[in-house]
């Protein structure tokens, strides 16, 4: 807050930069209104912008900022204390680029002090068992009726209740209307093997949405089963099953040697695949790597509740999920997600929200920037060299009391914005 207040011209002093963070900003309604004034294009091509969803998770050694909980960080590949958000962007499948919504902290219930106690027992080593009588096996009663018992509800239709899907449908019933408003049909939404499951499907499918997620590489995929009813019972739903190491030809998209022609990419499709953990048909890809020196196999089990979506399709879509993870990037590495100071719940909210409305505002410059400098190799750390460099020029002309109208002008000017970045030698005035 203190840098902000530093870089900040007329009207930004520290004391308004504190105000600033304690107010309720309604980011995403602030997010609409920049994309659909400076980012979105007038091309209406239905498919073009998807949704992508993913959780950030940030380390904090405090124990007073806001949500502070024990979360598992990817990048550390542990459970460190840290804050949570999770994370809804707009991907542009045309220019690649994901454009940040909104977010949403996972907040995790407190343990009081029995529970905290009893969970620290818990962790400690069990000592030595007592040797006593051995437990009598309870006898059997009758069987009953073989399947699930008739009025009880079809657990496979039944939406599971944990903060990650709190997150996700949540984030959805905000964003979708909004989208809608402003005429972006949206049909995709992006999330990596953490949302691949029957829960997330049926929040998806409620609202209206394909999911296209990951499975795991071992899941097991059946065909539709395609016998004749034999005539009482239910009819059967589970047909063959699909053996991953000998996958029918039949089911082959593609097959090619990689960039380097040291492995084969193999790509196969299944349009209705069931799995015994999800509610309904899937269209299921797996793509099949094999080193030709090895031999060893390699393999990614991707799928999408959109039975005709294509195979080149989905999995394009897929790998530009990836686009959220340059947001987060971004936002900690230029923005100051990375070293928020605020402890309160209003200051987090606007601390975290901020990062990512700073990420927008750096991919409209960009683009502006590219036309500008025509050019399309312009980064963030070219952007804040011109600024920074800006802002050093004119506080000196300021200390020297010199006119800028008649400075400013001079085509001298232009090297002196130059200085930090990256790409010298294409800036122009």
């Amino acid at each position: 807050m203190k840098n902000i207040a530093r870089w900040t011209d007329k009207g930004g002093s520290y004391r308004s930069i504190q105000r600033f963070f304690s107010i309720k900003t309604n980011w995403l309604e602030l997010n609409i209104l920049l994309l659909q004034g400076f980012w979105l294009t007038t091309s209406t091509t239905p498919g073009r912008y998807v949704l992508a969803i993913d959780e950030v998770v940030e380390g904090k050694a405090g124990k007073h900022t806001h949500g502070v909980n024990w979360f598992f960080s990817s990048i550390a590949g542990k459970v460190i204390r840290a804050i949570s958000h999770h994370v809804v962007t707009l991907v542009d499948t045309k220019k690649e680029r994901s454009f940040f919504l909104k977010s949403e902290q996972t907040v995790k219930p407190q343990l009081g002090k029995g529970e905290e106690k009893g969970k620290k027992e818990r962790r400690k080593k069990p000592g030595k068992k007592k040797k006593g009588k051995p437990a009598t096996k309870k006898a059997k009663g009758p069987k009953g009726n073989p399947g699930r018992p008739k009025g009880s509800p079809n657990k496979q239709n039944i939406k599971e209740e944990s903060l990650l899907y709190k997150g996700f449908e949540g984030l959805l019933r905000a964003v979708l209307p909004l989208l809608s408003a402003i005429g972006l049909d949206i049909r995709y939404v992006l999330g990596d093997g953490a949302y691949g499951n029957k829960t997330c499907v049926l929040i998806a499918r409620e609202l209206g949405i394909e999911l296209i997620s990951k499975l795991n590489r071992n899941t097991a995929l059946f065909l539709p089963f395609q016998g004749e009813y034999p005539g009482k019972g239910r009819h059967k739903k589970y047909g063959e099953k699909l053996d991953y190491q000998k996958l029918p030809s039949e089911y082959m998209v593609e097959s090619k040697p990689d960039d380097e022609g040291k492995a084969l990419l193999k790509t196969y499709q299944v349009k209705g695949a069931w799995t015994k953990h999800m509610p309904c048909l899937l269209n299921v890809v797996i793509l099949v790597k094999v080193d030709l020196d090895s031999k060893k196999v390699g393999r990614v089990v991707l799928f999408s509740t959109d039975l005709d979506l294509d195979a080149a399709t989905l999995v394009r879509f897929y790998s530009l999920r990836f686009q959220i993870e340059f947001n987060f990037r971004d936002a900690k590495q230029y923005f100051g997600l990375s070293d928020l100071k605020n402890v309160k719940e209003q200051q987090v909210e606007n601390a975290v929200n901020l990062a990512f409305f700073m990420d927008n505002i750096s991919l409209v410059l960009v683009e502006e920037a590219k036309a500008l400098w025509q050019t399309q190799e312009v980064s963030i750390q070219d952007l804040k060299a011109c600024f920074r460099a800006d802002k050093y020029l004119r506080d000196i002309l300021n200390v020297l009391e010199l006119d800028e109208k008649t400075i400013l002008n001079r085509p001298e000017i232009a090297a002196i914005r130059q200085i930090g970045a990256i790409h010298q030698h294409r800036i122009a005035a």
